[in-house]
């Protein structure tokens, strides 16, 4: 069992904070807030693994309660490992995708003759190579939140068949836009309230898997949970309860989440 990764991945999620900062003058405040407010979640909860771990390692090497389920507890310290390793790979492409125009503006600032910057003219525009411009968000992001917004606004007004074929026009069309975890978060909904509840947990475990790092994530768990108790499978319902708590111990749907629990004690 890996007992030292909790400690050594600290150290990659905080060189990957530090790649955020550098890269933040070739990226939008709109793509780096996410990201920065991601590293902060996955700092705390590699440190409350850590903690854990510790917890756990203290408790095997007493005698006394080294056989009251100390390998339960490493076993559920490595599956938690295995899902922040997940997210960290998650966010480390995200990173690439948005240092891609670094490549190419890189270059612009250098065309110019260095007397252009301290020339009065320069000056009086206020413009300064040292300052390159951010680049607006793309045709395409537009686009993307427009057809989302559709599909949100016809499953607000209670058109679920609009909103259905809205919310995978969307998934089809842009697989990887900063709303897809919430389209599918939202198709999950579509089905559980048609009681379709087979297809609603498909899509809810579609968030989890496929979008490690957003936000709808613990709701994700949390419905999962719920659906599978409407599917008459308490064990599995038990499970995305306790892996709400376990690793998104202050949200939402972490309380809700518990109360669930006890409800099915």
């Amino acid at each position: 069992m890996r007992v030292s990764a909790p400690k050594s991945k600290l150290f990659l999620v905080s060189g990957l904070a530090l790649t955020v900062l550098l890269t933040g003058c070739f990226a939008t405040k709109q793509e780096l807030d996410p990201m920065k407010s991601d590293i902060s979640v996955l700092e705390k909860q590699f440190m409350e693994v850590q903690r854990d771990y510790a917890r756990a390692k203290v408790a095997a090497d007493d005698t006394r309660t080294s056989g009251d389920g100390v390998s339960e507890k490493f076993a559920s310290i490595d599956s938690r490992i295995d899902a922040l390793e997940k997210r960290l790979d998650v966010l480390d492409a995200r990173l690439a995708e948005i240092k891609q125009p670094q490549q190419t503006m890189a270059p612009e600032p250098m065309a110019p003759e260095p007397v252009v910057v301290e020339s009065d003219q320069g000056m009086a525009g206020g413009k300064s190579e040292a300052e390159p411009k951010a680049p607006e968000p793309t045709k395409g992001m537009v686009d993307a939140e427009g057809k989302f917004n559709e599909a949100k606004n016809s499953y607000t007004t209670g058109d679920l068949g609009r909103a259905e074929a809205g919310f995978k026009a969307f998934l089809s069309t842009y697989p990887n836009d900063r709303l897809a975890d919430d389209a599918r978060f939202y198709l999950g909904e579509i089905y559980f309230e048609s009681k379709e509840y087979s297809q609603a947990l498909t899509e809810y475990e579609g968030v989890v898997n496929g979008y490690p790092l957003a936000d709808r994530v613990p709701d994700a768990l949390y419905k999962a949970g719920i659906v599978n108790i409407q599917l008459n499978d308490t064990a599995k319902a038990r499970d995305f309860f306790m892996r709400v708590m376990d690793n998104y111990p202050y949200s939402e749907a972490a309380k809700k989440a518990k109360q669930s629990l006890d409800n099915l004690k």
